[in-house]
């Protein structure tokens, strides 16, 4: 007789039981979750700490996954963006030091010309300046970052605008694209027509479009040459004059290129047929006086290309963290199988199967990976926006990361490995548990053996990795003070520096710099055109008089002001310095740098000295100017009142010393800028040293990132040498008895057990040694902070075996205290 009873799809035909859909499987699925939960809640200590572990590791590392996803793993947004590449020519500068030229620099009309007319493996070519224009309102000028651009940007990098349309061919000069965030400020979003307008430099613009918030380009905007903002994103593009005016002229100036590759075309064609028409275009113009040449490259690996290893390494980094993480959860749940040995005994004794046991266990470790990781997205909904703030707009694409889908997704994907990778080990000890030990050890079955070396080596892992974590943050921390100290050339003490724009007469920035100079608390006042550790400068060819050369040589070129050299107290270590009388009427004079004079006149004096760019009336003590690590370059100072056209639309920097609080300093200063011309924008507005700390941005952020890993990992490997040792401790507790009672002394029992405390970490420090030596090579190429230091070796050293020899004293001295009579009969 057949009895159908329905039960979640479970058909049973007399003692047989037939289940085609696989219910009994989920039925039982579920009574694992469920008895898992109530297992957990029964332990709330246990939980919380290990959910703590897990939501600290998987939160970082998806923070920083959403950093590498956002930058290095999502396509730029364009269409076809593998077929865009950038063009680069011949670096002019470098042509003229006698210096072996490199393809890293802008592209000349000529061969851009011919490159358009001639190359068969492009869809087109755009080049491009990046700049700046200063937009008109009833607050003053606003500074905009500017991008001067040929009309088929748009169409070679196939973006389009979400209001109106981006560039056409027959386009006039006075039109503009703008920015969605620049749309919305000054025009509430409003629809765009041909009456809308905006001014710009005092001339009228009509707005075509608008591009979308995604659309960045080019990415880091922020041009040295524009005297930009790091952070700075476009807000308007303007056309560019075409190559050739009505004359014939050629357009005048070098421009950046980016390009489009035709469907199907290799890059390596496409570089060998703009070779041949740059060899070319240099045999039909013998009369140039530099070599023409090309490069393209991939436009991801332009812009991603700076920062890629740096943000592996990073990724590296927190995956040791979440790797220790695993290492420190798995040896608690192999810790607490001693108490739970009974639970799985009995278990099995009611006929609980090996794979039974094993998803039992399996779907606790998930149910604590999967609480870990909930609260591990609410840190890393916290912690992204605060690492963004960090790097102060310097990564490039900052603005398309987001916590979107895609690291959701990455999350569950690790919360579900975290939990095969901790939960496997106690799920295998589970099921291998011998029911007839147990009832003959009182119900350990997993003291020593596999699973006490794997207990063990857990615990090197842990110690290896916060081993690696720790010397990376200490190189890294020992280069930071290493710069900091760095004699920089200058006293950046109570110094403001303050961008100001656009360009304007000699005699508004000296009355600038008189009026300023007369604010209370003010004790010096000067103009320099790029400030120190902002902007590298330029380079300038000059030739000394009565001294041919077969080449033009090349300094560094700044204009200043008088004031400028007190004010930032950098001393004149020769001759004299700059005065009011030095103007535009008197005869040129120049001062240059103690590295000038080194190079260019060794073991003579330069003051003095003719240059065909004014005769050299002193020398001022050297200044690092491209980085705290590099350097002073050769460098030439021209008085700003004898070259004011030089001033370009990029403006200039005032350096101010004062005693004043900073805000109080800085209405003072615009008050006295605006007195003497309205029009001028004032932004950028930083202490000298900010911007000194500015310079050291990606050093900096490695030491907090790396120190905060580093600091997990080391509490980790404490938690992970504690719970080994005290696990070790309740094991051998017999033993320990029976040391005590045959009349071994304390002291002898805390030696043991600290001893086996600084064995585990010396295997963890000789694997992170080994680790350490072997990503070394790697890692300098990331920064050359990471060099090899045995000191900083020893030191990081040194503090793991004090961590270890804390963590085994507490367990050690327990052992020492126990009553050998109680303990026996315990057992």
């Amino acid at each position: 007789m057949r009895d159908h009873q329905r039960f979640g799809h479970v058909l049973r035909l007399g003692d047989e039981s037939v289940d085609p859909w696989g219910w009994r499987w989920l039925e039982q699925l579920v009574q694992d979750v469920q008895f898992g939960a109530r297992t957990l809640r029964k332990s709330p200590g246990f939980t919380a700490a290990t959910v703590l572990t897990l939501a600290l590791a998987t939160g970082a590392t998806t923070s920083i996954f959403s950093i590498v996803h956002g930058v290095l793993l999502r396509p730029l947004p364009f269409d076809d963006p593998d077929r865009l590449v950038q063009v680069f020519g011949r670096n002019w500068a470098q042509d003229h030091d006698g210096v072996p030229d490199s393809l890293t620099g802008p592209v000349g009309p000529p061969e851009l010309e011919q490159f358009e007319s001639q190359a068969t493996s492009f869809d087109g070519f755009a080049g491009y300046e990046v700049t700046t224009r200063h937009l008109s309102g009833a607050a003053g000028p606003e500074r905009l970052t500017a991008v001067m651009t040929d009309r088929t940007l748009f169409s070679v990098l196939g973006a389009r605008a979400i209001e109106g349309r981006g560039f056409e061919a027959s386009d006039p000069a006075d039109v503009a694209v703008i920015s969605e965030s620049l749309w919305e400020r000054r025009f509430g979003r409003a629809r765009l027509d041909a009456s809308t307008t905006i001014t710009l430099d005092g001339r009228p613009f009509t707005l075509l479009g608008v591009m979308p918030g995604q659309f960045q380009f080019p990415y880091r905007a922020a041009s040295l040459m524009s005297g930009a903002l790091p952070e700075a994103r476009t807000d308007v593009w303007v056309p560019m004059p075409p190559l050739r005016a009505s004359d014939g002229a050629l357009r005048r100036g070098r421009v950046r290129v980016v390009a489009r590759l035709k469907p199907g075309v290799p890059l390596t064609a496409a570089r060998s047929e703009l070779d041949v028409v740059a060899a070319r275009v240099e045999g039909e113009n013998p009369d140039f006086q530099r070599r023409i040449g090309a490069r393209i490259a991939p436009l991801a690996e332009v812009v991603i290309g700076p920062v890629r290893r740096s943000l592996w390494m990073l990724l590296a980094a927190v995956g040791l963290v979440l790797a220790a993480a695993c290492a420190n959860v798995a040896n608690l749940l192999l810790a607490r199988m001693t108490v739970r040995t009974p639970e799985v005994a009995t278990r099995a004794a009611l006929g609980a199967g090996s794979l039974r046991l094993v998803r039992q266990f399996l779907a606790e470790s998930l149910l604590l990976s999967l609480a870990g990781g909930l609260v591990g997205a609410a840190f890393a909904r916290w912690s992204l926006p605060v690492l963004l703030a960090a790097t102060s707009g310097r990564i490039p694409r900052a603005h398309e990361i987001a916590l979107d889908w895609q690291a959701f997704a990455f999350l569950l994907m690790l919360c579900v490995v975290t939990a095969i990778l901790f939960g496997l080990a106690p799920a295998v000890a589970a099921a291998r548990v011998d029911i007839q030990s147990i009832t003959k050890e009182g119900g350990r079955a997993t003291r020593g053996g596999v699973f006490g070396r794997l207990r063990d080596g857990l615990v090197i892992l842990e110690v290896a990795l916060a081993f690696v974590l720790a010397t990376g943050a200490a190189l890294i921390m020992r280069e930071v003070v290493r710069l900091q100290h760095v004699p920089t050339g200058m006293d950046t003490r109570n110094v403001l520096s303050v961008h100001i724009t656009p360009r304007t007469t000699a005699a508004n920035y000296s009355a600038i710099e008189q009026r300023v100079a007369t604010i209370p608390g003010v004790h010096a006042a000067g103009f320099i055109q790029l400030t120190p550790l902002q902007n590298w400068g330029w380079d300038a060819t000059f030739s000394i008089r009565n001294r041919p050369t077969d080449s033009p040589l090349t300094t560094g070129l700044r204009y200043v002001t008088p004031g400028y050299f007190s004010s930032l107290g950098i001393p004149i270590v020769r001759g004299r310095a700059l005065t009011d009388h030095d103007t535009e009427n008197t005869p040129p004079v120049i001062l240059v740098n103690e590295a000038f004079a080194r190079r260019f006149f060794p073991g003579g004096d330069a003051v003095g000295q003719e240059l065909n760019r004014g005769t050299i009336v002193g020398v001022v003590g050297d200044v690092r100017q491209i980085a705290l690590d590099r350097e002073a370059e050769p460098e030439l100072y021209y008085p700003a009142a004898q070259n004011v056209t030089m001033a370009s639309d990029i403006g200039m920097s005032l350096i101010v010393r004062t005693e004043q609080r900073r805000e109080r300093a800085i209405a003072a200063i615009r008050a006295a800028v605006r007195e003497v011309n309205p029009g001028l924008a004032i932004f950028n507005v930083k202490t000298m040293d900010e911007v000194v700390s500015d310079s050291m941005w990606q050093l900096n952020l490695y030491r907090w990132l790396i120190g905060v890993f580093a600091g997990l990992a080391l509490v980790l490997a404490a938690i992970g040498l504690y719970g080994v040792i005290s696990f070790g401790v309740a094991a051998r507790l017999r033993e320990f008895a029976v040391r005590l009672a045959l009349g071994s002394g304390p002291r002898r029992l805390i030696q043991l057990v600290v001893a086996r405390g600084v064995i585990l970490a010396g295997g963890g420090l000789a694997a992170g040694i080994v680790t350490v030596l072997a990503v070394t090579p790697w890692a300098r190429t990331v920064s050359p902070a990471l060099a090899i230091d045995p000191a900083t070796y020893v030191v990081v050293a040194v503090l793991l075996v004090v961590i270890a020899l804390c963590a085994a004293l507490v367990p050690a001295v327990r052992a020492a205290q126990i009553d050998p009579a109680s303990a026996l009969r315990h057992e």
